[in-house]
């Protein structure tokens, strides 16, 4: 009995095409649930983030609140023990509180503690009439500041001669052990809206400062509209937790949850809220991928299974199962395969081709075989392919290429398209030969074109994540040079306001205070330069990174060598950064981790790929033998995985070469347009 006989035989229950079908729809079943599990992973991922983005964008508003208070304070202390507010010298006095109160965009008032009489403020010119009545709100704050013996933050409180709302930071000044004067600073919440407005939120979301009385003290939107108001429920929220979550609508009837945080200096509220819809437009959009893909599955299983299962039905023991392919038939199933195919040698040559390879890149059969496989390739990964070929020949095996990935390829007339690759070795008597099966996606691509922007814009969040950690050390750096830098300014102002009523014996402890309030400006400017360095916007890429590493030389005593072949200056911004970072990333973890004595950093190109290598003398470690984790403990700080995702968003690639007592090398790769090039 012969097969095709067996298969139709009454004592045969299901056909091929039944079996063929079960297999089929196991298959698209499948690979549902691990897209649909892959989908809802990536949602709640992406959902996470952005929750602990709006943690982090309270906790920063927080801190800013509080350090907005801390520098107001220390303001009063300085003024408060001015040598003229000492000596009653009320008029030189009014104008150096004055000059300061320009400067900031502040008033300054004086109060006499004795009589209640207010003596100047400010915003008024010296002798203005000031009224006796002390608003309650500022007479609680004195009582405050009296218990305490510290300065008072005051909610807001509305200012009868300025006709506008602000917030009074006020301080007790004392004098032989009595109280002389209430020193009071009104700060408008002007100040405290522009503050928010700085953090840059994402659209939609909202920002609101809340005083401890449920008044706003400044919104990221409408401020103008809002501030100086009680909020009807407090925060603008029902059920809120002063630190955690809570879900509500917004004074515009929109519902949002609301990210909250509290000042222990202040007491006040901070609540960031996302609008309802914004969570929730990430399953939207995995849904209608996923459905999309699986309508597409689902239509192509129905074609495949009609086609294949009817051919497969017809000719089941005719080929393949009783005999081998004749050489003719080898060759009808070459050319006719429905994806294109080349084999390729050792030498990277094309040896054999279909007819689908001349349609999808347009050449000749002729003028293909016998030349590299690298006039498929796009210029720009010429250099890269050629290496990833050569490694992929020294360990062989049946895999996709480019897996994780979207692959290019460029046709005779110079335009590309999307394909994907496989890769099969085989070894023949002529030598070793790879078969590479490529399919050109493109039309797939156009199909799931929702589910690609889904997974484009996952990776566009992790690259906008980065982009707003650089914003934020630059906020941070310039937070350090202009803020603090004024407090140190006003603190060496006072300093020098008292060398005249200091005796000779206390002018040398004056001395001493001015020599630390340099040694911290100074050190302050240091840490604003590591932070985010003026030579990587300013500079030219190669001097910034010779600068750099030449103070961390000095700094740490370790001999270092830097060489870079030809000019940075057309690389992009995004760039030039992470070769910033990852050379400032890797030299760090050397001084903490490498106990090296010298270190090399080469930066060269070849063709359009931009190559670094960062080589130690230090201790090393087995990468044989120690784990993912001993790997990252022993570097520290981002870790290779941080620099592999850094330089992956940017299309380059890391490698990492270590043995114990040899030192460590690290290897990176990064691709850059042929605009871009060095000169």
């Amino acid at each position: 009995m012969t097969a095709t006989s067996f298969l139709q035989s009454p004592g045969r229950r299901y056909s091929i095409r039944a079996y063929f079908g079960a297999i089929v729809i196991v298959s698209i079943a499948s690979t549902l649930f691990l897209a649909g599990w892959l989908g809802f992973q990536s949602v709640v991922s992406e959902r996470t983030q952005i929750e602990q983005s709006a943690h982090h964008r309270a906790r920063e508003i927080t801190t800013a609140i509080e350090r907005e208070i801390i520098s107001t304070q220390n303001l009063l202390t300085a003024l408060a023990s001015s040598h003229l507010l000492q000596d009653g010298q009320l008029e030189q006095f009014y104008r150096q509180a004055a000059e300061v109160a320009h400067q900031l965009n502040i008033q300054i008032v004086l109060r006499d503690a004795q009589t209640d009489q207010y003596l100047f403020n400010t915003a008024f010119p010296w002798g203005t009439h000031m009224p006796r009545v002390v608003p309650a709100p500022v007479r609680d704050l004195a009582a405050q500041s009296v218990r305490s013996g510290k300065p008072s933050v005051s909610g807001v409180i509305f200012d009868q001669l300025l006709k506008q709302d602000l917030i009074a930071v006020l301080l007790p000044v004392t004098h032989d052990g009595t109280i002389s004067y209430f020193l009071c600073v009104g700060l408008p919440l002007v100040n405290f809206a522009e503050l928010l407005d700085r953090l840059q939120l994402d659209d939609g979301w909202i920002a609101t400062i809340i005083d401890r009385t449920g008044v706003i003290v400044a919104r990221s939107m409408k401020h103008s509209e809002f501030a100086g108001k009680q909020v009807p429920v407090y925060p603008e929220t029902s059920g809120a937790d002063a630190q955690g979550v809570s879900t509500g609508i917004n004074l515009e009837g929109v519902p949002f949850h609301w990210f909250n945080g509290q000042s222990q200096l202040s007491g006040w509220r901070v609540s960031v809220g996302v609008p309802d819809s914004a969570l929730a437009t990430p399953f939207k959009r995995a849904l209608v991928g996923y459905g999309g893909v699986g309508a597409l599955l689902l239509a192509a299983a129905i074609a495949l299974l009609y086609f294949l299962g009817n051919r497969l039905s017809q000719s089941f023991g005719a080929l393949g199962i009783d005999r081998k392919p004749t050489r003719d038939e080898f060759s009808a199933l070459f050319e006719h395969a429905p994806n294109g195919v080349v084999v390729m040698d050792s030498d990277g040559l094309i040896a054999l081709l279909n007819v689908q390879i001349e349609s999808m890149f347009g050449y000749g059969r002729d003028e293909l075989v016998g030349r590299s496989l690298e006039m498929l390739v796009p210029a720009r990964f010429r250099s890269g392919h050629s290496e990833f070929r050569q490694g992929y020949l020294r360990s062989p095996a049946t895999r996709p290429m480019g897996a994780g990935r979207t692959l290019f390829a460029r046709r005779k007339d110079g335009s590309e398209f999307a394909i994907e690759v496989g890769l099969n070795p085989i070894s023949t008597r002529a030598g070793s030969l790879v078969i590479a099966t490529v399919v050109d996606i493109t039309e797939r691509l156009r199909s799931e074109g929702q589910l690609a922007e889904v997974l484009a814009e996952h990776d566009d969040l992790r690259r906008r994540l980065m982009q707003a950690q650089e914003q934020e050390r630059l906020r941070l750096a310039r937070e350090l040079h202009d803020q603090t830098g004024q407090d140190i300014a006003a603190a060496m102002l006072t300093l020098k306001g008292l060398e005249p009523s200091v005796d000779s014996a206390g002018q040398g402890g004056l001395q001493r205070l001015r020599g630390l309030l340099d040694q911290i400006g100074k050190t302050l400017q240091r840490v604003a330069r590591q932070l985010r360095p003026t030579s990587i916007d300013d500079l030219e890429l190669g001097a910034a990174l010779a600068n750099h590493i030449s103070e961390w030389s000095e700094q740490f005593g370790i001999e270092a060598d830097f060489h870079c072949g030809g000019s940075l200056d057309d690389l992009g911004q995004e760039v030039r950064t992470t070769v910033y970072r990852l050379i400032q990333e890797s030299l760090s973890n050397v001084a903490k981790h490498a106990g090296a004595d010298s270190v090399s950093v080469v930066i060269d190109r070849a063709e359009a790929m931009l190559r670094l290598t960062i080589e130690d003398n230090g201790c090393g470690f087995d990468t044989a033998t120690a784990g993912k984790r001993a790997r990252e403990e022993f570097r520290g700080g981002l870790g290779i995985a941080g620099m592999r995702e850094r330089v992956a968003l940017i299309g380059g690639e890391i490698e990492l070469e270590s043995s114990i007592g040899a030192g460590t090398t690290i290897f990176a790769g990064i691709p850059f347009e042929p605009g871009e090039a060095m000169e």
